[in-house]
């Protein structure tokens, strides 16, 4: 399975651009199978919804289906939503046919104020790609490992983290991600955004693709990019295998 991540410096409010850095990415990586983007990545990390969120039939999702028309690539990254009267901050996976998936941050973060204008989900969530079961976080939501918990009921072979994670704490990004991959034994990708945010955070990215021993196969630097790796399942399955250590956890 190819999965392309893409590090971006995230205009503020600017959808247009954002989209359109999309776009290039897309051309860039054309024939990936999973393209994984940060968190609001058609905003940024804005704490007043009602000045970017959008429906999930609205212009963002629209226009990323219209990218994808001649692409068996799914899009999977957060942004914020409207629904039912509520403000969301939702990872969409879509692909040429639309909105196939979708997963409501749920837990926010209270120290940015995100939790007195957003709601929180309550949903788990796992979408299937080309086979493979990919489940879906966002940014804080690293920070609680039991939401993350590979269950029987709810099994998975890929954990994301879409996120706006600030370079104050990258250090903990980097330590944390790893962690879920041990415990879960699953693949982890976390894309983070780069540069600084009109709320003044700044941000320097150190995207990864960790595998499923918790060993880094891709980290990105400080700047805006985008890259690709080709993640061998078939070896994660047989360490599974071999070491079944998920079968004894406690839930």
């Amino acid at each position: 399975m190819n999965i392309t991540i893409f590090q971006s410096d995230t205009a503020w409010l600017d959808k247009d651009v954002n989209l359109s850095k999309i776009k290039n990415v897309l051309a860039l990586h054309h024939g990936t199978d999973f393209l994984v983007l940060p968190e609001m990545f058609n905003t940024g990390y804005i704490m007043h919804p009602e000045q970017g969120a959008e429906a999930t039939d609205g212009d963002t999702i629209t226009k990323l289906v219209h990218m994808l028309q001649d692409s068996h690539t799914v899009i999977g990254g957060s942004i914020p939503i409207l629904a039912e009267g509520k403000y969301y901050n939702t990872f969409v996976f879509v692909n040429k046919d639309g909105l196939i998936g979708q997963y409501s941050k749920q837990h926010l973060f209270a120290p940015a104020g995100e939790a007195e204008r957003y709601s929180d989900g309550v949903d788990n969530v796992v979408v299937s790609i080309k086979n493979v079961l990919v489940k879906p976080l966002v940014c804080y939501d690293l920070r609680f490992p039991y939401v993350s918990y590979n269950k029987d009921s709810t099994p998975y072979d890929i954990l994301v983290y879409s996120a706006n994670w600030p370079v104050s704490r990258i250090q903990q990004w980097e330590k944390l991600l790893m962690a879920r991959a041990i415990e879960n034994q699953c693949y982890v990708i976390g894309v983070n955004r780069v540069g600084k945010d009109a709320n003044g955070y700044e941000y320097t990215g150190h995207s990864m693709i960790v595998n499923h021993m918790g060993e880094v196969m891709m980290c990105l630097d400080e700047s805006e990019q985008s890259a690709s790796l080709d993640i061998d399942m078939a070896a994660m399955y047989e360490y599974r295998s071999k070491f079944p250590f998920l079968k004894d956890r406690k839930t």
